[in-house]
């Protein structure tokens, strides 16, 4: 059984190390891109949004960062801990966050990398499609049309 707690300062940390490991093809690439730096990256993290801790059991899984920027919710990334991929722990967050969302929000909005061809068909499984592209960053950005309440389907 999975839960969700809003993560300690200290697990913001630990998911922005997990998140810039299974990135590290791209991410500080892309950050550089964006005129950015690592350290600014982190305080970002910490100030916008919301990171939230996924435990299966009372074991942690993973993370994911959410931010609410009117009626859309921005998925800014999601890190399931190497143990526990391929559990559908990805996809229990992505349903979790679309039932959060039915009814309050038109949309849930992320990036993805070209290279992350395994995150990509998730999204696309769970409903998201390409709305733009953003060519310099090598990134789609995805969105999943809410529905009401009851409305699923």
């Amino acid at each position: 059984m999975l839960s969700y707690r809003q993560a300690s300062e200290e697990q913001v940390v630990a998911f922005l190390e997990l998140l810039r490991e299974d990135a590290r093809d791209y991410l500080e690439q892309t950050i550089a891109l964006m005129g950015e730096t690592w350290a600014h990256f982190v305080e970002i993290a910490q100030q916008v949004g919301r990171v939230y801790a996924v435990y299966q059991d009372e074991t942690l899984a993973g993370y994911y960062w959410i931010e609410e920027r009117g009626r859309e919710l921005h998925l800014h990334g999601v890190v399931v801990k190497a143990a526990f991929r391929g559990q559908g722990i990805g996809t229990a967050i992505l349903e979790k966050l679309q039932e959060d969302c039915a009814g309050r929000m038109d949309a849930i909005e992320l990036g993805v990398h070209d290279s992350n061809l395994r995150a990509k068909a998730l999204y696309e499984r769970m409903g998201f499609v390409t709305v733009r592209r953003v060519e310099a960053l090598g990134f789609a950005v995805m969105q999943a049309q809410m529905q009401g309440k009851g409305e699923r389907g």
